[in-house]
């Protein structure tokens, strides 16, 4: 403490450079008094004043306005990546196989602590496969993320101190809403092979988990082994004749809920440990049994989009600029046939908060209900439509003759299709006078064709969103008109249900 107090007096009466060869000397010098060291300037850089001329000037503004175009450009690619989705190929139809996860088998051994040189069987039971369940997602708009095979996790074997195996971890896959589930038939194998008849040892490897340096002799006698294979094949047995009784019916589900869960492949059961065989006669059971496998089901899958309104029409009669005219999707928009190659949805939003979906069809031709053109991949997305709206380019010659087609082919490819509430959508009504021309022999036409309900026929302009609003509020009137029904058709159910 001395020594500290003697250097800072002798640094404190020192002149600046006597105080600045101390701090070399001293270590603890700049430490204690920063303020000595000396810093450099900082130089000053005076800003410096930039002249553009005329054309500078207009070649920066230029480079903004290309750079603010790619940069719209780019959020309309990212838009149309995200509503399409996420750059994925759209598939409507899928073959999957299904199976649930193998129990875990069942674990041999004995209780074992101080003092205990032999205990009693200790083995822990395996553990339950997994299932294999199917959940109605609304995030999900196709069914190209399901793979051909979906197998569930595989129980855990069992463990000593009467540990049983982990459940195995059930594999849930998200299907779009309005999926179509179908059980079909195995695939038969493409060369027939013949049966090959396993021996007594290759049955047993198959089912039994043996003791280390246990061994059965050919008779099956040792140790009780006979007793414990009637056992388990009198269980098999019961299991067999429970499902004669009860024979599994194949699947034909509809999910069109959202968060509806199905099991579609149920997990194998869990070999049992060797404390099952304990007897008065065998006191150390030396032997486990394996776990069973999973259930393995072939399905198909099927997705038909669920919307309040279709739109039907030819290619190239304006479908897509009709829909994003009345809602906020922004499909693909181009001069010539075939341009919307998937099913598009969009919401119409109204100003007191109602929504209703309308699906864009890709365009049908002639021969669709033949599968001319994949005619029944577009035309399986019309058959939940609450509303069918027709949308038909009266600019074009006789388009009386399109309308026709499309009645033609709905009616082909399901008897009573066309017989739903319908409305027609005249587009491009403003373009020539042939248009205005067609619009009244059109509108006449359309009363003798659909006589057994009333259609309405609105003229519209879907580019320049002439009449749309005209076109949403029948829409809407439509829509909760039919939805009123099926309220009351449910109730009637419900009702008949609780009287039986």
């Amino acid at each position: 403490m001395t020594h500290v107090y003697h250097v800072i007096h002798w640094v404190s009466t020192s002149t600046v450079m006597n105080s600045l060869s101390c701090i070399r000397s001293y270590p603890i010098a700049p430490f204690l008094f920063s303020s000595l060291l000396l810093r450099p300037p900082l130089k000053f850089v005076p800003p410096q004043k930039c002249n553009y001329s005329s054309d500078t000037s207009l070649a920066l503004d230029k480079v903004d306005i290309d750079s603010a175009e790619n940069e719209i450009s780019r959020r309309n690619k990212r838009i149309d990546y995200k509503l399409r989705g996420k750059g994925r190929n759209f598939v409507d139809f899928v073959r999957v196989a299904a199976k649930g996860g193998s129990g875990g088998d069942g674990c041999v051994a004995f209780h074992r602590e101080k003092y205990v040189a032999k205990g009693p069987p200790s083995g822990g039971n395996g553990g339950r496969g997994g299932n294999v369940i199917l959940m109605a997602s609304l995030r999900e708009t196709t069914l190209n993320h399901i793979p051909y095979l979906c197998g569930a996790g595989r129980g855990g074997n069992g463990l000593g101190e009467q540990k049983q195996g982990y459940t195995g971890k059930d594999l849930i896959i998200h299907v779009p809403l309005g999926t179509v589930v179908r059980e079909v038939d195995p695939p038969k194998p493409k060369e027939v092979e013949e049966e090959m008849v396993e021996s007594e040892d290759e049955k047993r490897k198959k089912r039994w988990v043996l003791y280390p340096r246990y061994e059965v002799d050919g008779s099956g006698k040792a140790d009780f082994f006979e007793d414990a294979e009637r056992l388990i094949e009198e269980e098999e047995q019961y299991f067999r004749r429970c499902q004669r009784r009860e024979p599994p019916q194949k699947l034909h589900l509809d999910l069109s809920t959202a968060g509806e869960q199905v099991q579609i492949a149920s997990g194998g059961r869990g070999g049992y440990g060797n404390p099952y065989f304990l007897t008065t006669a065998n006191r150390s059971p030396k032997f486990a049994t394996r776990g069973t496998p999973g259930q393995m089901r072939y399905l198909e899958l099927e997705l038909k989009t669920i919307a309040d309104a279709g739109l039907v029409g030819l290619p190239n009669a304006g479908k897509s600029t009709f829909l994003s005219a009345v809602s906020n999707a922004h499909p693909k928009i181009a001069p010539y046939p075939f341009t919307t190659l998937n099913p598009y949805i969009g919401t119409v939003d109204f100003a007191d908060g109602y929504q209703l979906t309308v699906a864009d069809i890709p365009g049908l031709i002639e021969g669709a209900h033949r599968n001319v053109g994949l005619g029944h991949s577009f035309l399986r997305h019309v058959e939940r439509s609450k509303v069918l709206v027709y949308v038909v380019d009266v600019a074009a010659e006789r388009p009386w003759e399109h309308f026709r087609t499309l009645l033609g082919e709905l009616e082909a490819y399901r008897e009573g299709l066309t017989a739903r509430p319908s409305l027609v959508v005249a587009n491009k009504a403003d373009l020539t006078e042939q248009a205005k021309g067609n619009l009244e022999e059109f509108e006449q036409i359309v009363k003798e064709e659909i006589r057994e309900a009333e259609v309405m026929v609105v003229p519209v302009s879907a580019m320049y969103k002439k009449n749309i609003l005209k076109v949403t509020t029948l829409l809407r009137q439509m829509v909760e008109k039919v939805k009123t029904q099926e309220a009351l058709e449910r109730t009637q159910e419900d009702t008949n249900d609780e009287i039986l």
